[in-house]
């Protein structure tokens, strides 16, 4: 029951507060990074999601990208769509 991963979501400044809190206190922590979050989601309909899905691949795909985020709501067809092509 102990054993599903869990989220923790703090301030930027706290990450590194919080990261020590959580190992000192026994828990195994898997990754700790900063990641922007959308204040808004935008749900797409499955043609949009689907050329926003292949823009986004695109874009991690070039030499200079590290990291990719967005704010979209890609609906489960798109997705299945996108690993079938």
């Amino acid at each position: 029951a102990g054993d599903e991963p869990v989220g923790v979501i703090a301030e930027r400044e706290s990450l590194e507060i919080v990261r020590r809190s959580l190992s000192e206190s026994g828990i195994d922590i898997g990754q700790a990074e900063l990641a922007q979050l959308p204040k808004t989601i935008l749900e797409l309909d499955a043609s949009a999601a689907l050329k926003t899905l292949r823009l986004l691949e695109k874009l991690d795909e070039l030499d200079d990208v590290a990291r990719v985020f967005s704010n979209a709501d890609f609906p489960e067809e798109a997705l299945e769509a996108l690993a079938a092509s």
